[in-house]
């Protein structure tokens, strides 16, 4: 793996466009990372961008979400920026497994499961109107 990797895309705000974030990762980590690790970090970054979808943009308003992927040889940064309405993941409590379960509830599986996988750290970029989500995953040698 050559060190400090990275790639920038930018995928318009529809669910249209999650089979591209996907193809995107996969493309950008599959030859550097364990088939198991891909599939996690897939799996948070679609969980991630598809609530900025159905949840950033209630007016539908058309906009680009832009994901920039860094790998170096010991951990995968993506730093996920979109102009969505602000939201704090770090601030959402996780309820327990058991509480979502039980309560019926219609989210918070994938925001948990995305908080067990990868470490979450959210910025609010004021001056661009912007929300700055980073998302950092660390290798385990294989």
């Amino acid at each position: 793996m050559e060190p400090n990797t990275e790639k920038v895309v930018k995928i318009p705000n529809n669910l249209d466009s999650l089979s591209l974030a996907r193809q995107e990762v996969k493309t950008f980590l599959i030859d550097d990372f364990p088939l198991d690790a891909v599939g996690k970090v897939i799996f948070c970054i679609d969980e991630i961008v598809t609530n900025i979808i159905e949840h950033g943009f209630p007016n539908k308003t058309n906009s680009l979400i832009q994901v920039r992927m860094i790998k170096t040889s010991k951990d995968l940064k993506f730093i996920i920026t979109d102009s969505g309405i602000p939201f704090d993941p770090t601030k959402k409590k996780s309820d327990t497994w058991k509480h979502l379960y039980e309560s019926g509830s219609d989210g918070g599986f994938g925001l948990r499961s995305v908080k067990k996988i990868m470490t979450v750290e959210y910025k609010r970029l004021v001056a661009e109107s912007l929300n700055e989500l980073t998302l950092s995953y660390t290798r385990i040698n294989r």
